[in-house]
């Protein structure tokens, strides 16, 4: 007989989050306000950290609840993402949340809901969990958007994000609805043997394949479908931006995984090359438009939409390269959150009020002003850039060579030319660090202890993992192999 714990244990991660969330909520009403603000961070680090912890309890394959969760490599690898990405989400959000008068406990709760989302969706077998995953991930996105509720920008980074997420999730739902009508499943594996059957894609398909292909996009940020991106990044609180560039790109790629490589395998001629085509359209329009922006924060929206292009050219070369594309997939993701969240959270030190983000001018003497945070900052935009020893250059070198593989010689080559568009205007944010003076009536830079101590981590890692990537990468490798046939 089945008992109570043996059906937990397998969600006991997702389990844990959601409980720590809950906890954060009860407790912010039990205790005062200068009590909260210390002891509410550390009870999520710490329920996180369990759910980190957590893993390794639940079984480590199998699938569970009906078939509809499947517990694998692919899953524990994403798992770790999330929760390693949230925890960083929490160290550097207290000092912004009590300046800016947001309250922790919501953001914290906020964090960990989308956090359940994100796990959801790369444990999940079939599109109806996929979608509730999705759902779930989003919808606590929306609410840390706009959680800084008398900031105008944060109100219209909210809207748009709202309304073009629900866009998005409509043609992703219709997309999922078509394959159902024309497999009669909704498990990816069933969806694959039917569209096996059926053979070369037609009609039905074809609209299929089109409507998931632009839902996924919505949520990816992939062009043409990145409009709500550089305005959600921009006027969203620099925390929970720091956050949304990561956490939801990550698990739209983990969706992407599943739903191609496994359910839409036969179609592979089919999405293969249009993959391709966004690869290369995402990474130089990002790259482009970055290069004109004086404001650091929407700098880096528009650079993130650049590095989807990177991670789009290895699942475009995943069909052809196999496992190796698809680890490159895995080790990006995993390298870019690291990274990119560090670099958005740089910006915490100007980020006081009246302000958003930092323009270059306001970033003039970084170096001298606060030397560790700068030297931060530039370890993630050396690495952004691609430039070694840093984790960045070897993710590069991993998406490159599948790609390479797969017979994409000329995408590799837009790889390249891409991370030396990119080099100018992260090259740049340096200059200004550490070659000019401070102008007059520049704002005052802030300095927080733990701020400064979760970048220092996340920075000793950037450099760290491109030294030594072999771990992580065959980590990679492990997560990969289920996806395979």
């Amino acid at each position: 007989m089945t008992t109570f714990i043996d059906t937990i244990t397998p969600i006991l991660p997702e389990v844990l989050v959601t409980l720590t969330a809950c906890v954060v909520l009860v407790a912010d009403g039990l205790m005062s306000r200068a009590r909260a603000r210390v002891l509410l961070p550390a009870m999520t680090v710490v329920g996180l950290a369990l759910a980190f912890l957590g893993g390794p309890l639940a079984p480590t394959s199998g699938q569970y609840f009906g078939g509809y969760v499947q517990i694998d490599t692919f899953t524990a690898f994403f798992r770790a993402v999330f929760i390693v990405l949230a925890v960083f989400a929490t160290l550097v959000a207290p000092s912004y949340l009590e300046r800016r008068g947001i309250p922790g406990a919501e953001y914290y709760a906020t964090l960990c809901f989308s956090t359940v989302g994100a796990m959801t969706i790369a444990l999940s077998t079939d599109f109806i969990t996929l979608f509730v995953g999705l759902e779930l991930m989003t919808i606590p996105i929306y609410v840390l958007a706009g959680m800084q509720r008398r900031d105008r920008f944060a109100n219209e980074a909210a809207l748009k994000y709202f309304l073009l997420g629900a866009f998005s999730s409509a043609l992703l739902v219709y997309g999922f609805a078509w394959l159902y009508g024309v497999t009669g499943s909704t498990r990816y594996v069933d969806v694959a043997t039917e569209l096996q059957r059926i053979g070369i894609a037609n009609g039905p398909t074809i609209v299929a394949l089109a409507l998931v292909t632009v839902g996924l996009g919505f949520k990816a940020a992939v062009v043409p479908f990145h409009q709500w991106t550089p305005d959600a990044y921009d006027g969203a609180p620099t925390p929970a931006t720091a956050f949304m560039s990561v956490g939801p790109k990550a698990a739209a790629f983990a969706a992407i995984l599943r739903v191609l490589v496994i359910a839409l395998a036969p179609l592979s001629v089919d999405w293969t090359t249009v993959f391709a085509v966004l690869a290369a359209v995402t990474m130089t329009g990002g790259n482009v438009v970055a290069l004109v922006q004086t404001n650091t924060k929407r700098m880096l929206a528009y650079s993130s939409i650049a590095h989807t292009g990177y991670i789009l050219a290895a699942v475009a070369a995943s069909a052809t390269a196999g496992p190796s594309a698809t680890a490159a997939v895995l080790f990006y993701v995993f390298a870019y959150g690291v990274m990119n969240l560090g670099a958005f959270a740089c910006l915490l030190y100007f980020d006081v009020e009246g302000s958003r983000g930092a323009t270059l001018d306001e970033l003039n003497g970084f170096g001298r002003r606060h030397p560790l945070g700068a030297f931060a900052f530039f370890v993630f935009l050396i690495s952004l850039t691609g430039i070694p020893p840093t984790v960045g250059f070897v993710a590069k070198v991993f998406v490159i060579l599948p790609v390479l593989d797969a017979g994409y010689a000329w995408l590799a080559v837009l790889i390249a030319l891409n991370a030396v568009l990119a080099a100018f205007y992260y090259l740049r944010v340096v200059v200004h660090m550490y070659m000019y003076d401070p102008e007059t009536g520049a704002p005052m830079v802030l300095r927080t202890r733990l701020l400064s101590t979760a970048l220092g981590v996340s920075a000793a890692a950037t450099i760290v993992l491109g030294v030594l990537p072999n771990s992580l990468y065959e980590w990679a490798l492990l997560a990969a192999a289920p996806l395979l046939p």
